[in-house]
């Protein structure tokens, strides 16, 4: 997105704290992994392939309900396109800058302001109405 709306800056210690999570995951993830096969290869390993197998199946089993489910969600959306292939949604006309003052109750000012100003301040009440509305800088 190259304007958003929202600027939310996010610091390095919510950066850190994601990777070290995300390592810890990871990590997690493979050593269990590894744990779990290396497990199975040691307590039997001249068993010949019956182990495998079995373990195959299961693999096979998953791998199965996961086509199922992707089908599944692959047939829903390929239905509804084709359902509402007619009824596409268009554009709503704008509104007017009256019906927007009107509608949140603030005043046409306001309204010029919050439309034209690309940074602003914007006070609310406690039950989340707008009070007032302030241009951090002058519309251009």
């Amino acid at each position: 997105m190259a304007n958003p709306l929202i600027f939310t800056p996010r610091g390095w210690v919510p950066r850190i704290i994601d990777f070290v999570l995300t390592l810890f995951g990871w990590g997690g993830f493979i050593w269990l992994f590894t744990t779990g096969l290396l497990k199975v290869l040691q307590t039997m390993p001249f068993s010949g392939p019956r182990p495998l197998v079995s373990g195959l199946s299961t693999l096979t089993l998953y791998i199965g309900i996961g086509l199922f489910n992707a089908l599944l969600l692959i047939g829903w959306a390929k239905y509804n396109q084709l359902r509402f292939r007619t009824e596409r949604r268009r554009r709503r006309p704008g509104l007017e800058p009256v019906e927007v003052a009107r509608s949140f109750d603030i005043s046409q000012r306001d309204v010029s302001l919050l439309s034209g100003s690309d940074r602003l301040r914007v006070y609310h009440d406690n039950d989340g109405h707008i009070t007032q509305v302030e241009a951090l800088r002058e519309p251009a």
